[in-house]
């Protein structure tokens, strides 16, 4: 491949056809060129070191909330409550599992791990979601359900309403719909940094960043943080409609309609970790930027595989390159590597990489037969 040409199995793409929202300029790296170059000394992340401010305020948010709303829920005995107060519970929990799975995240490698326990985080929140459904969200419902037969099978005495406590419990749904509406704000400035910290191109949006994040934990905290906001809405409006119709069987509802909320949210977080779990690869804009970083590289003749760059964390990635040097310059292939290698973590400083170069020679039979990247 020249430098101006991308030349894989055959085929020629113009360099001039990549996107050219590379970063310029950019310091290079002065550390050697092993996988774990970017790595602390012990194996382990040196970014990101620390659990995110939008995890902790969510934890104190909850925290809070969870015990005012258990105490409500006490004197009022309202479903709305209850449903609220093993949200609110489960959340608490659940932030302090995606903790754990952030100092697990940070032990060193060994010969059972060699990449290390980057990945735990990426468990801790699929536990998360799993949590968020069966407790959150199954059990929220079930009470409810049961409250509904109580009031349904109960006669017109049992949907009497008691105006002063459904007072209560509108102010509560208020007091701590701004404590969780905090929360939020904390997470949505965190996401907002973290996006722009990875260079990706375009605007700032919450739908954007849910679609495209690597960072497991920032996307739970988001959604446990709508979903409560979402249904202490429902909390309000069910409490309210009681009061006005003076029938106690709306504030069952709208128990019940908050944990089919937080099953129908599990489900969709569950699918989002899952997903992170089993192994995403990088973003388009990472992989143009690897792209871009090949088609500028002297030493490289020809590329023999397409890039797979795949995150172990939110800011490490595996980067896997099948390359064929320059046979006429008589290039020493380990120099050509370091010189690449430094290249691409100029090019992506924000991420840690763990970069794999498999130097080989063109085979016309094998890329007629587009193998897989590994031989």
């Amino acid at each position: 491949m020249t430098t101006q040409e991308r030349q894989h199995d055959g085929q020629r793409t113009p360099a001039a056809d990549i996107a050219h929202d590379v970063p310029r300029n950019r310091p290079q790296s002065n550390g050697n060129a092993a996988m774990n170059h970017d790595l602390a000394p012990d194996g382990t992340e040196k970014h990101n070191a620390n659990i995110g401010i939008a995890v902790i305020a969510a934890l104190l948010a909850n925290v809070m909330v969870a015990v005012v709303k258990f105490v409500v829920f006490m004197i009022t005995h309202s479903a709305s409550m209850l449903s609220e107060s093993v949200h609110s519970l489960a959340d608490s929990g659940n932030e302090l599992t995606l903790i754990i799975g952030n100092k697990l995240s940070h032990r060193p490698p060994s010969r059972k791990h060699p990449l290390g326990w980057s990945r735990a985080r990426y468990l801790a929140s699929f536990i998360v979601a799993v949590s968020l459904f069966a407790i959150g969200g199954v059990y929220s419902a079930s009470e409810s359900i049961a409250k509904i037969r109580e009031v349904v099978s109960g006669g017109p005495q049992a949907h009497a309403v008691d105006t002063h406590s459904m007072a209560i419990v509108l102010v509560v749904t208020v007091i701590c719909a701004a404590i969780e509406a905090w929360s939020l704000h904390n997470g949505i400035k965190e996401a907002k940094e973290r996006f722009e910290e990875t260079h990706d191109p375009g605007p700032f949006s919450l739908i954007k960043f849910w679609k495209g994040t690597k960072s497991s934990d920032l996307a739970v905290v988001l959604a446990e943080d709508t979903l409560a906001v979402v249904g202490l809405a429902f909390a309000f409006l069910g409490s309210l409609l009681a009061i006005l119709t003076g029938d106690e069987i709306w504030d069952a509802i709208g128990g019940t309609s908050i944990g089919v909320l937080l099953i129908v949210g599990a489900l969709l977080l569950g699918a989002q970790v899952a997903s992170l779990l089993i192994g995403e690869g990088a973003s388009d804009h990472t992989y143009r930027v690897i792209t871009q970083v090949l088609a500028d590289n002297p030493d490289v003749e020809r590329v023999l595989a397409d890039p797979a760059a795949m995150h172990l964390s939110e800011k490490r990635i595996l980067v896997l390159l099948k390359v064929q040097f320059r046979n006429e310059t008589e290039l020493d292939d380990a120099a050509a590597i370091n010189r690449l290698e430094e290249q691409l973590r100029a090019a992506i400083p924000y991420y840690t990489l763990d970069i794999v170069v498999e130097p080989d020679t063109y085979d016309p039979v094998k890329a007629a037969k587009v193998e897989d990247w590994v031989d």
